[in-house]
């Protein structure tokens, strides 16, 4: 891909985590179109016609509305540095701007339940070995600090500190960085993947064999970790989750356990709290549970008929 190309300036603007999962994306969406292996000059010569095409062919490849969005977001990119290289005529960028966002459902994906989630460990520490080890950690980190699949695949060894039991997320989404604070019980698995990984250089999760061999310098891809989740909640009876959902299950129990939206949204890496409520998978028992608690009686007062 040349350095002038616009699609390569625009993937250039982007944190590493989200280059990496655009381009991606990109690669996906010119297979689909049978655009030869050289496609990134299409990108930039990319109409209002052929834009609407594209997202017709991701809508019958069965794409969820958030992907083909997040799509057509790059597409726009890339024509708007087509434009200001001189590639591209303002006119097309401004008729594919026009083009709607497709709808999505507010409440997409389920969050595990708590005994979900312990069943899910309860069958991950009875391994000994070091894969086994390095996956119940994965676990751990999803379901722990929340991070997004692409961000943890990133870390290195020098991301988590030793001392205060944090990790520090380089490059989040938005090319933003954020400290995460572990769980006593996150910490704990960590401590023993570290016994067998050592504190040799490289990525904080790594290539491990079923022989134990364990190397560093080589990371995990978000797809092997995707297989990962799939593979180990459907071994306990849990098999359309989505990967995204271990991000879901963190975020809906912090609000179970009564931590401010604020506090999740910074958690969570959100820009927005408008993003947190999205996440927000708390049920009508819960609300329930949360109006029979509502009181206004001053320490003392037994009448219950009184607020």
């Amino acid at each position: 891909m040349s350095t002038v190309c616009p699609c390569a300036l625009y993937l250039g603007r982007l944190s590493p985590t989200s280059r990496s999962s655009i381009g991606s994306q990109l690669k996906s969406i010119a297979r689909l179109m049978n655009w030869p292996d050289d496609y990134a000059p299409y990108f930039a010569k990319i109409d209002y016609q052929q834009a609407l095409v594209i997202r017709a062919v991701l809508t019958n490849a069965g794409w969820q509305p958030r992907s083909i969005n997040r799509a057509m977001i790059a597409i726009r990119g890339i024509v708007k540095v087509a434009v200001m290289t001189g590639i591209a005529d303002q006119k097309d960028a401004a008729h594919i701007a026009t083009i709607n966002r497709l709808k999505h459902p507010e409440h997409q994906g389920t969050p595990l339940s708590a005994s979900q989630v312990n069943q899910l460990f309860d069958m991950l520490v009875n391994g000994n070995s070091a894969v086994s080890k390095r996956n119940v950690t994965i676990f751990a980190l999803l379901l722990g600090t929340g991070l997004r699949r692409s961000e943890l695949v990133s870390l290195i060894l020098s991301d988590y500190d030793r001392r205060n039991h944090t990790l520090l997320v380089r490059h989040g989404k938005g090319n933003k960085s954020r400290l995460l604070f572990m769980p006593k019980w996150c910490q704990e698995h960590m401590a023993e993947w570290l016994r067998l990984r050592r504190l040799e250089d490289g990525y904080l999760l790594c290539k491990t064999y079923t022989n134990g061999k364990i190397v560093t310098d080589v990371g995990l891809t978000v797809s092997a970790v995707y297989r990962l989740i799939k593979s180990k909640l459907a071994a306990i009876g849990v098999p359309n989750v989505s990967p995204h959902d271990m991000r879901r299950t963190f975020i809906t129990r912090l609000l179970e356990q009564n931590v401010d939206i604020n506090t999740v949204r910074q958690m969570a890496g959100h820009a927005d709290i408008s993003t947190t409520t999205v996440y927000d998978k708390r049920d009508h028992q819960f609300m329930k549970q949360a109006a029979l608690t509502l009181c206004y009686r001053s320490a003392g007062r037994n009448n219950d008929r009184t607020p």
